[in-house]
């Protein structure tokens, strides 16, 4: 059983071997270890040259000594893949005792090294007396000739594939079969500035961006459980400071039985495509705000309320569309939609659609019937585009809301504050699908304090999990019942999605059945803008606190105010990064009559900002912070929802 155990230890030995020359080493430290022979050799032949390329215990040093076919004169029977086996001068005749003598071996056997049918060296195993080769010795030189054939071969496929990899212009990499990465191609070394030594195994985490850094730890040890490959990305640091992002791609590599022997991956620098991208993204959110509402409905006794969310993934901006509006009869109009697919071409749609709606429900008091106009003239002008919808309206009495919807997600209705909402009826397959739409309509009375939230489905799936977001959802719009709410939209979408954000676009329209209190006639609903970054990463940083800047001033003017909020924002991140190391999440928000900048982190961090809020503006320590305090209309720092500490800051800013 321990000649077992050795055996396997050197052939995985010669198996993690990086070049041939250490393949061949292992193989000949192994053989000596196993057997006792005071003399092993290996030899290459090509083009008709015999070379010894390793030796333990041959006289004088005949490496690399390159001897012609025709002076070996047992090259024709290794060449023919059989054995060759002198066990004393004598049977070698004189002339090839004295070749063998002057490297100090008496005895000899040697055993072809073949690749497919053909010889490609040989491995020998020899002493200096004469001396007979037992069986085991011969066996164990035989399995060690084959093993290292076969590891050759694939050495030789691996430095083919190799030289191949350095002539490509993405970073590509090598792991062993538990995802310790023996080998890069240039390319990574070229972009991160790491030496060979800092880049083996796992010193790759270093170039990471911290924040995808844990979502790689989460995927990349899932694949290796799993033998499944890995599609991530992630940004990478460059040897002189910024981030660039990064699209890996990584696959196993299996033998005959399936059994994973190596993984390997390329990953592509792809930084101007998400540039691109997040260019198209910010022209795709000045569309979504150009057809979103500028003003929603008031009443007495209704509060209409909606916010929309743009995914956290930038190439899925795009097809969502919420809103809500008087009528000349004393009815309230509604809509909310989610058209298939993202960027522009949705958008576009979205505005199509929300003013066909709005249109029609001038000329017809039915669901029902301007869904199927709407499906029609939708066939006509994007074929091929799937949209959910619902439409209804809310009429002059309050007493009923009538709706119809086509494949959209159904009202949530909750009645009293200790009772579970309710989700209603819901039929008809989306816009698109079928060219004469027939659906019906459902009809709810309308009570006191009553809500009901309609929604697109980036509320519910933002955690894969449908059926767990639309249980958070009812519970949230149960808590609104009875309570008075500035923004309850925000609320709601805050209790529901718990700080995450959304996978997709999502928007929330609620009707709340209550007083409306002064506040929240002047509630402006719109895009609720959001970014994230890690505090390490100061450009990230940089560009939210830029991005933040161009918003503000493109809805309320190049103001003296405008200045100001921007003087804050700059200097609370500055301290945020400074006393808030993690992960920032960055909102900017339209509540009451004035836009509220939200920071929240995952730790104390922000609660240490808000403390140092000086009221002495000599202290020079804090000059930055009392800007903030005294510029600001109000500063407020309470637990986040996600953890952590949630640092709000009404700004000195009105909309145009």
């Amino acid at each position: 059983m321990l000649e077992l155990e050795t055996l396997a230890a050197w052939w995985l030995r010669m198996a993690q071997a990086t070049t041939l020359d250490e393949i061949e080493s292992a193989a000949l430290a192994g053989l000596v270890s196993l057997t006792g022979i005071e003399i092993v050799y290996t030899s290459r032949r090509e083009a008709g040259v015999w070379t010894i390329t390793g030796h333990v215990g041959l006289t004088g040093n005949p490496t690399g000594v390159a001897i012609p076919e025709e002076m070996v004169p047992y090259a024709d029977v290794l060449r023919a893949g059989q054995t060759i086996c002198y066990e004393s001068p004598g049977e070698m005749g004189p002339e090839l005792a004295d070749i063998l003598g002057a490297i100090g071996l008496a005895s000899l056997y040697a055993v072809p090294i073949m690749k497919a049918d053909e010889c490609v060296g040989g491995f020998a195993i020899a002493r200096p007396v004469a001396s007979t080769f037992g069986p085991r010795d011969r066996a164990l030189t035989g399995m060690f000739a084959s093993h290292l054939g076969t590891l050759a071969q694939k050495r030789e496929l691996v430095q083919s594939l190799e030289a191949l990899a350095e002539s490509v212009p993405v970073i590509v990499l090598r792991t062993d079969p538990n995802g310790w990465i023996n080998w890069y191609n240039r390319r990574w070394y070229e972009f991160t500035g790491q030496t060979l030594e800092e880049a083996a195994g796992w010193g790759w985490q270093t170039a990471h961006h911290p924040e995808d850094f844990l979502r790689v730890m989460e995927e990349w040890p899932k694949a290796l459980a799993t033998g499944q490959r890995i599609e991530i990305e992630f940004r990478l640091k460059r040897y002189d400071g910024p981030y660039h992002w990064h699209l890996a791609r990584v696959e196993p590599v299996r033998d005959d039985k399936g059994n994973i022997i190596s993984w390997y991956g390329t990953v592509v620098d792809i930084e101007n495509q998400k540039q691109a991208l997040e260019r198209t993204k910010r022209a795709v959110e000045a569309m979504q705000q150009a057809f979103l509402p500028a003003v929603l409905p008031t009443r007495p006794t209704l509060q209409v309320d909606a916010t929309y969310v743009s995914a956290e993934e930038d190439a899925r901006v795009g097809g969502d569309w919420y809103d809500a509006f008087d009528l000349a009869d004393g009815r309230l109009g509604f809509s909310i939609g989610d058209v298939a697919g993202h960027g522009f071409m949705a958008s576009m749609a979205v505005g199509q659609l929300r003013q066909a709606i709005f249109t029609l429900a001038r000329l017809i008091d039915d669901p029902a019937r301007i869904l199927a106009e709407v499906n029609r003239i939708h066939r006509e002008q994007n074929p091929g585009t799937m949209v959910t919808a619902l439409v209804g309206f809310i009429d002059r009495d309050e007493t009923t809301m009538r709706y119809a919807t086509a494949g959209h997600p159904p009202p949530i209705v909750a009645y009293r504050p200790d009772e579970p909402a309710v989700t209603l009826a819901t039929d008809g397959p989306p816009l698109g699908v079928v060219y004469d739409l027939a659906l019906e309509n459902h009809t709810i009375p309308l009570e006191k304090d009553m809500v009901v939230a309609l929604y697109t489905d980036g509320i519910t799936e933002y955690t894969r999990d449908v059926l767990a977001g639309e249980e958070k959802l009812r519970s949230a719009v149960a808590k609104l019942v009875g309570e008075a709410f500035v923004h309850p939209a925000l609320f709601i979408y805050d209790s529901a999605l718990e700080g995450h954000l959304p996978m997709d676009d999502a928007a929330l329209l609620v009707f709340h059945f209550s007083e409306v209190n002064a506040a929240a006639r002047h509630v402006r609903p719109g895009i609720h803008k959001q970014w994230r970054f890690h505090a390490s990463d100061a450009k990230a940083s940089h560009v939210a606190r830029r991005e933040v800047g161009v918003f503000l001033r493109n809805m309320c003017g190049d103001t003296d105010a405008t200045f100001e909020s921007e003087l804050i924002i700059g200097e609370l991140l500055a301290n945020t990064v400074e006393h808030a190391p993690g992960l920032v999440h960055l909102i900017v928000e339209w509540t009451g009559e004035n836009y509220v900048l939200v920071v929240r982190d995952n730790g104390p961090g922000l609660e240490q900002v808000a403390a140092a809020l000086p009221s002495d503006p000599m202290n020079e320590g804090n000059r930055g912070l009392f800007l903030v305090g005294a510029l600001s209309a109000k500063v407020d720092v309470a637990p986040s929802p996600a953890g952590g500490a949630e640092l709000r800051v009404v700004l000195p800013l009105r909309p145009l």
